[in-house]
C-alpha cells in the first residue's frame, strides 16, 4: 500500500467512525425523546380477529364505536393521568361497546379491552409525525386478535381528526403543546426533515470518500 493510499484508508476509517458516532448519538437522543413524548400520550390499538375483508371491516366498525363512546371523556381530560384513570374505570363498558357493535353486525366474537404498553411504528397525522416506539395504549382485541391492527392517538384527541386532513387542527395541536416540551413538540413537526437531513449527511460523506 502506497503512502497516499494508506492516508486515504486512514481518512476513510476516521470518517466512517465519525459517521457511526454521529448516528449513534442521534439515535440515542431520538430514543430519549420518544420515551418522553410517550409519557404524555395515550394511544388506541384495535386488533382484528383475522385479515379477512369482513373481519377488517368489522374492526373499523368497532373502532368507530369505541372512539365515539370515548369522545367526550378524552376531550374533557386535562392530563394523560386523568385520561388513563377515565379509560381504566371504563374498560368493562368499552368491551361492552365492542361486543354490541359486533353483535349488530352478526358476529359473536369476544372482545378484550386493556391498558398496556404496545410497540407502534412511525405514524403520520396530518403534518405531524410520531416516532416509532413503546406507547401506553387502550388495546381492544377482537376474537382471536390475529389480524392487522388499527391505531391512533386517543389523548390528546387525534383519534377524532379526520384521516383526510392535510393538517392537524389547531385545537389538537394546542393540547399537544401543553403536554410536551417545545423541543418534543417541534420534533413531531420536523420528523420528515430529520430523515431528510440524515440522507443529505450520508450523501455528503459519500462525496468526500469517492469524489
Amino acid at each position: 500500500m502506497t503512502g497516499k493510499k494508506k492516508w486515504i484508508a486512514i481518512a476513510g476509517l476516521f470518517v466512517v467512525t465519525f459517521v457511526l458516532m454521529f448516528f449513534y448519538a442521534r439515535q440515542m437522543r431520538q430514543n430519549r425523546m420518544q420515551k418522553d413524548i410517550a409519557k404524555e400520550i395515550l394511544r388506541l390499538h384495535v386488533v382484528a380477529n383475522s385479515d379477512s375483508k369482513k373481519d377488517q371491516a368489522l374492526k373499523m366498525e368497532v373502532k368507530e364505536a369505541v372512539v365515539t363512546y370515548l369522545r367526550g371523556v378524552m376531550q374533557d381530560a386535562e392530563s394523560v393521568d386523568e385520561a388513563r384513570i377515565q379509560i381504566q374505570k371504563r374498560l368493562p363498558e368499552i368491551e361492552a361497546v365492542a361486543k354490541e357493535k359486533m353483535q349488530q353486525k352478526g358476529y359473536s366474537y369476544d372482545a378484550d379491552a386493556t391498558l398496556s404498553s404496545c410497540y407502534f411504528p412511525v405514524k403520520t397525522y396530518g403534518d405531524m409525525i410520531f416516532p416509532a416506539g413503546e406507547y401506553e395504549a387502550l388495546e381492544v382485541n377482537l376474537g382471536k386478535s390475529a389480524g392487522k391492527n388499527w391505531w391512533c392517538v386517543m389523548y390528546p384527541t387525534l383519534c377524532f381528526v379526520d384521516s383526510t386532513y392535510q393538517i392537524v387542527p389547531g385545537e389538537s395541536k394546542e393540547k399537544l403543546k401543553k403536554c410536551l416540551t417545545e423541543e418534543e413538540y417541534n420534533s413531531l413537526l420536523d420528523g420528515e426533515n430529520g430523515i431528510e437531513t440524515s440522507s443529505l449527511f450520508i450523501e455528503w460523506i459519500r462525496n468526500i470518500l469517492f469524489s
